[in-house]
């Protein structure tokens, strides 16, 4: 692009426009609109498509919930379960080691030589170490667990407590290390685990208990099809009856997806809205199932004309204040180009607001209208109509167009941006709005070639 283009296509993207609006109110128009019976049913038949009740269900379920089937617990079956289980309840064997750490061997060595003479470890940790967490406690690394033990300690071959290793390279500098203190592997001892042990083993029995009894119900709701008897008598509980309800408002007790999955594929609907089959058992995150039959269907159908006249009678309404809006703007549009707006607006009890300044950037109806209108003469707005977001119909008076101005820095990424988006057609739309309202000298155009 040549300078001037840029410049001039810069000016006309951050141009402002500043327009009066008169807002044809839609919605008060519709009240007035007088309806016939015809059209209502005219309308109804045209767009039956757009009054359908959706397809609707009532399903009967019984739930199974392990929280529900809590079980005693006796004090064998914890003596039983701390038995069978002593790894749990080991305490791994721990040892506590001592380091100084430095960051040359030479240091290391002159330390090692130091202690090896009766000097204070941890005084020379203190001093000397550049560990600093450890340095802070003489060295003391604390108790650790064989998994958590570094190869280098456990490679020093430390085995008598207060035994010193030779200098020891590690991935962080040279290390001397202490062994302190060994605690051997210990078992708890079950007054220390009884509670825990007696909360896992109620929560196993009450697994165990659901999961039998889902096998009982899952096989009497596979045996009686016709009804949910059999699968109540064997859980011990009646099943629930919801009400009506579609896709879209799945009672909350049934929102679970493998439930809404079963309900809505249709396996279990029978034929002309009768009761169809029971399903299978449908586990929902793990501690829950449910086994459920739908007990009524009604299918997808268009909703009577008598419950829907109110609705159609408002839109055949707003659809004819629409056509009459439009119309009116027309004529309004016709007496303001012509000069005799004044009156034909009062008549219509219309007036234009207070002046509004649009940029280009924006994407409403009104500003994309404004931006579409021709410019304004001297003294003379130029006139046109839109529709607003709410869907009234807007008188438009453009009195006056501000070219923009843009800092060189967003022009050059405007180009860019131009180029690298290869926005070819937003680019040819812009230049071509350009060039009918913008004053391009040629002469300049060329010296700038």
């Amino acid at each position: 692009m040549l300078k001037g283009e840029t410049d001039e296509l810069a000016a006309l993207v951050a141009q402002q426009r500043v327009v009066r609006e008169a807002t044809i109110d839609v919605n008060a128009l519709a009240a007035k609109q007088p309806v016939t019976e015809q059209e209502i049913a005219s309308y109804y038949e045209q767009n039956k498509n757009n009054f359908m009740t959706p397809e609707q269900f009532r399903v009967s379920y019984i739930k199974l919930d392990a929280a529900t089937m809590q079980q005693p617990v006796s004090d064998a079956d914890i003596q039983s379960y701390y038995d069978q289980h002593q790894d749990q309840f080991t305490q791994p064997q721990r040892t506590r080691y001592s380091i100084i750490q430095t960051k040359t061997e030479d240091e290391a060595k002159a330390v090692l030589d130091e202690l090896n003479k009766g000097g204070d470890f941890a005084a020379l940790a203190k001093e000397k170490s550049a560990d600093i967490i450890s340095a802070r406690n003489g060295g003391d690394m604390g108790w650790l667990e064989d998994a958590t033990i570094p190869d280098e300690l456990k490679n020093a071959g430390l085995k008598e407590k207060g035994q010193l290793s030779g200098v020891i390279k590690s991935s962080v500098g040279f290390l001397i290390v202490r062994l302190d203190d060994i605690q051997p592997a210990k078992v708890k001892s079950l007054d220390e685990v009884r509670d825990d042990i007696a909360a896992k083993v109620k929560h196993e029995k009450a697994l165990d208990a659901y999961y039998a009894l889902q096998q009982k119900v899952s096989d009497a709701a596979s045996n009686d099809t016709e009804s949910l008897a059999g699968a109540e008598q064997a859980a011990g509980v009646k099943a629930t009856q919801t009400g009506w309800f579609s896709k879209d408002n799945l009672p909350e007790e049934l929102n679970f997806k493998p439930v809404a999955d079963a309900i809505f594929n249709g396996g279990l609907v029978g034929e002309n809205g009768a009761p169809g089959i029971n399903s299978d058992i449908i586990t929902v995150d793990g501690d829950r199932a449910f086994v459920l039959r739908i007990s009524e269907h009604k299918p997808e159908a268009v909703k009577p004309l008598a419950d829907v006249q109110e609705q159609v009678k408002a839109l055949v309404q707003h659809n004819k204040a629409e056509q009459q809006a439009k119309v009116d703007a027309e004529k309004l549009l016709v007496d303001l180009k012509a000069g005799k707006g004044a009156e034909a607006m009062q008549a219509a009890g219309l007036k234009f607001g207070e002046p509004k300044t649009l940029s280009r950037s924006g994407r409403d109806p009104i500003s994309q209208a404004a931006f579409a209108l021709p410019l304004p003469a001297k003294d003379k707005p130029s006139y046109g109509m839109a529709t607003d977001m709410q869907g009234n119909v807007v008188l438009l008076a453009l009195d006056e167009v501000k070219q923009g101005s843009m800092p060189e820095d967003q022009k050059k990424a405007m180009v860019q941006g131009i180029t690298q988006n290869n926005a070819q057609i937003v680019f040819e739309a812009l230049m071509s709005n350009l060039r009918k309202e913008a004053k391009i000298k040629i002469g300049d155009a060329l010296e700038q070639q």
